[in-house]
């Protein structure tokens, strides 16, 4: 329960308090590590990425509700610095000056990487009743096209014609 709000509002608030544990952050790293070993530098890194999304998913399901948002920031760090160091290990002594700037979280996003942070659900707002929308269009009429007797797109082909 909130104590600010109960404080000040004394209204009653309750706020869910769920979060992956230690040992459950701790072996989905383990599994990643797995899944991207260091002797994967040279696989395509889109196959690399397609063997992290389903655990990454499927932790992620499992949850996605609560306020895990700490802890799935802190798995997804994890995954981007890992494939970073994936990156890195490819290049070798190759690397230029500046290379390792462009391996950001977005680009390993955008090249398919499921992204955790985001998609956590409250399940307390979900079962809220939705409010009835108003029955009448909140877009301006430009033009009123069979509406108080102005001319339809059928009376003008049939007038021309």
């Amino acid at each position: 329960m909130s104590g600010r709000i109960w404080e000040n509002e004394r209204k009653r608030v309750y706020f869910l308090q769920r979060w992956p544990s230690k040992t459950s952050v701790k072996r989905v790293k383990q599994r990643v590590k797995e899944l991207a070993p260091n002797s994967a530098c040279h696989r395509d890194l889109r196959e690399t990425i397609a063997k992290i999304n389903p655990v990454l998913r499927g932790w992620g399901g499992y949850f996605a509700t609560g306020n895990a948002s700490a802890k799935f920031n802190q798995v997804d760090s994890y995954v981007w610095t890992r494939l970073r160091k994936l990156m890195r290990r490819r290049k070798g002594r190759h690397l230029r000056p500046g290379e390792m700037g462009r391996w950001t979280r977005h680009a390993f996003h955008d090249l398919g990487l499921h992204k955790l942070l985001g998609t956590i659900r409250y399940p307390g707002r979900a079962q809220m009743p939705r409010p009835e929308r108003p029955p009448v269009s909140r877009m301006r009429e430009i033009r009123t096209y069979g509406l108080n007797g102005g001319p339809t797109h059928n009376r003008r082909k049939t007038e021309k014609g």
